[in-house]
């Protein structure tokens, strides 16, 4: 069955917002309001927060800020709404969790996010206006959430000072690898562009959410769009890369259900027990004439973790670098390693985490490289996907073990994968043939 966007008028309680004009620079407009205040207890022995309001911004998609406790598991819903329909918020580390809203003028919502952590449980009454004229008691709320406690910012480096560093101390300084110049001029200067700007390393942080599954490809290819470098031979690739920019989420579904997308790099999965992924998740719901949506950068491995692990926030439209790759826990990859290994870098906000987690006793087969879009597994069924409309993925490369070369998607890639529920296609992926680097994912439906 296909489904569209509702596109009802201003004056009707649902439509979604890709009709309204938008703004993206730099990524989007995030702000902080801390609401630890005015609790009092509930019958269900939950605390309530006063209720907080808050104008934001017509038309542009504007990020709320919440503090709560660290780590804890947030539902957001519509309040007097008579429906128990949600969309599920992890905090971070210091306890500060972000959902993004937008509307048009004039539109005003009661939502509600109800957070819970370690057998504590607190809700946040949020009443929402979109105006561009903030008042006294409906304030523009605060913009950032604080650098997370125990990051360390990496400074950067001159071309001479990069040169003079051993490929041993740039990786215990937390810089990439340094790219051969000779053989990848081009990435050799993209590497020096990066490495000289400052970096904030975040503390290596994993939430395990209990609601998405990023799961291997269905045979049926309900839930994979993209690319796939596929061969039968063990250990063919070691590890993977690509960078984009957040898909922002411009529209919802009709229903009122949350819908979900997942874009990430990634080997194995296709056919086979082991996938080692990292990515962002682009989500969104819609009620009442808000646009509710969610960003955050997360990894995977497969069996070993039942579902993803949230690792920070991110914005709509920031750009991503992402590498994955099997390896001993530093140094480069190697096939033999007992480590799946990443570097999630949010280039816009200059943040960045490196992190290993043991495959212990899963096999790494190495069989597959891919460049996906994912409709995520949420409880077992696939939810809609969710409105990305159009996102390129670049730079994306796999690590050839029998060679040691970083070779382009364009040249391995023998599958490419469309997204299908019974006829109606969700999503495809096109790219411009042997040698290129660059994928254009296409949203086509909900479901």
């Amino acid at each position: 069955m296909k489904r569209t966007a509702n596109r009802s008028n201003a004056n009707q309680s649902n439509f979604t917002m890709s009709t309204a004009p938008r703004k993206y620079t730099n990524g989007l407009l995030s702000l902080a309001a801390v609401l630890l205040c005015g609790m009092t207890a509930s019958a269900s022995n939950a605390k309530v927060a006063a209720e907080q309001g808050f104008t934001i911004a017509p038309n542009v998609e504007t990020g709320i800020v919440l503090k709560t406790a660290p780590d804890a598991a947030c539902d957001l819903h519509a309040t007097g709404a008579g429906d128990t329909r949600s969309m599920r918020f992890y905090a971070n580390a210091d306890g500060y969790v972000k959902l993004n809203a937008s509307a048009r003028e004039g539109m005003e919502s009661r939502v509600q996010l109800d957070c819970s952590a370690k057998g504590k449980s607190v809700s946040y009454p949020l009443h929402l206006v979109a105006s561009s004229t903030p008042t006294s008691d409906m304030p523009a709320p605060l913009r950032k959430i604080p650098t997370v406690k125990g990051s360390k910012v990496r400074p950067g480096l001159s071309e001479a000072q990069a040169q003079s560093m051993t490929d041993e101390q740039l990786e215990q300084a937390g810089y990439p690898a340094r790219p051969n110049v000779v053989e990848s001029p081009a990435e050799y200067e993209r590497w020096v562009s990066r490495v000289a700007k400052p970096m904030t390393i975040l503390p290596a942080h994993m939430v395990s959410r209990s609601d998405i599954t990023a799961t291997p490809k269905s045979y049926t290819s309900s839930n994979w769009s993209g690319l796939e470098g596929h061969t039968t031979t063990k250990h063919y690739y070691s590890a993977v890369t690509g960078t984009w920019g957040v898909p922002p989420i411009l529209g919802a579904s009709s229903d009122g259900s949350t819908d979900y997308s997942a874009f990430w790099v990634g080997l194995d999965g296709d056919g086979l027990n082991d996938l080692v992924q990292a990515g962002t998740e682009q989500d969104a719901v819609e009620w009442l004439g808000f646009l509710f949506t969610g960003y955050y950068a997360w990894s995977e491995l497969l069996p070993n973790q039942p579902t993803e692990q949230e690792l920070f926030d991110v914005d709509a439209g920031d750009e991503m670098e992402v590498e994955v790759w099997i390896g001993t826990g530093s140094g480069s990859p190697n096939p033999n390693g007992g480590y799946a290994s990443y570097r999630v870098t949010d280039v816009t906000q200059s943040e960045s985490t490196v992190f290993y987690v043991p495959l212990s006793g899963t096999v790494f087969n190495g069989k597959e490289a891919e460049w996906i879009m994912e409709r995520p597994s949420l409880g077992g069924s696939l939810p809609e996907l969710a409105e990305y409309l159009v996102a390129n993925m670049e730079y994306t490369t796999a690590l050839k073990v029998s060679t040691n070369k970083w070779v382009a998607s364009g040249t391995t890639s023998n599958r490419n994968i469309s997204m299908y529920k019974g006829k109606d296609e969700l999503s495809e992926a096109l790219w411009l043939g042997k040698g290129s680097q660059l994928i254009t994912f296409f949203w086509l439906n909900f479901e």
